[in-house]
């Protein structure tokens, strides 16, 4: 698969660069042992637009790549996916749409108010047995607080049966700044045990016990 050997590639040097400019650490990889064969949904908090690559490289390596969780297949935006989303940023945005590509990520349609429709590529990949990263709170923090999630994770889990793995990431607001490269600021990464069943009366109760559990890794973090 393109996108398993393009993160594989791209590995080392995004995990090298987080760890000397961002301090980048990582906590909880054991949490995932017995989980490398099957499909996963990943749910984090996501408060930077470098999240997919600061939680890709929180896979246990085996060697010299994490092969047994690649291609780890993010949730994003259709309009990540436009070659040409805005004349003013053109040069950019191919990049985009070509990095997203390349990833194997799945678009979603902001606004769509249909979930099963919007989640059918998510729900296929995951019962392929793909690692599937969603976030929750449906779009990046203005403020760097975990925001209320959406019924997403939960639909998700309830239509493939699969785990979902709690991830709390600290330190990703405000990490595209100038003192990340003076190495002024870190980025801390923490999975959580799978959650394989959700007890809720409902799927709104559902999705509060998912940001709870990310809000306690978050606030949990050892340094």
């Amino acid at each position: 698969m393109i996108a398993k050997a393009f993160q594989a590639v791209t590995y080392w040097p995004i995990y090298s660069a987080l760890k000397f400019f961002a301090r980048y650490k990582i906590e909880g990889q054991e949490n995932l042992k017995g989980l490398e064969n099957g499909g996963v949904i990943f749910a984090s908090n996501h408060a930077s637009f470098i999240d997919p690559q600061i939680c890709g490289m929180a896979m246990p390596r085996e060697s010299l790549t994490p092969q047994k969780f690649f291609p780890v297949r993010f949730l994003a935006a259709y309009e990540f996916f436009r070659w040409f989303k805005n004349p003013a940023f053109f040069p950019f945005s191919i990049i985009v749409a070509a990095y997203v590509r390349l990833n194997a990520s799945i678009p979603v349609i902001r606004g769509l108010n249909n979930i099963e429709q919007n989640l059918v590529k998510a729900i296929e990949a995951v019962k392929n047995g793909d690692k599937v990263w969603i976030y929750p709170e449906g779009r990046v923090s203005k403020d760097g607080n975990i925001q209320k999630g959406k019924k997403g994770v939960v639909f998700l889990h309830q239509k493939t049966g699969a785990p979902i793995v709690p991830v709390g990431i600290i330190g990703n607001f405000g990490i595209l700044s100038f003192k990340t490269l003076l190495r002024k600021n870190s980025v801390k990464i923490k999975i959580g045990r799978p959650i394989r069943s959700l007890i809720a009366e409902t799927p709104e109760e559902a999705v509060s016990e998912v940001m709870r559990q990310i809000g306690d890794l978050v606030s949990s973090y050892s340094a």
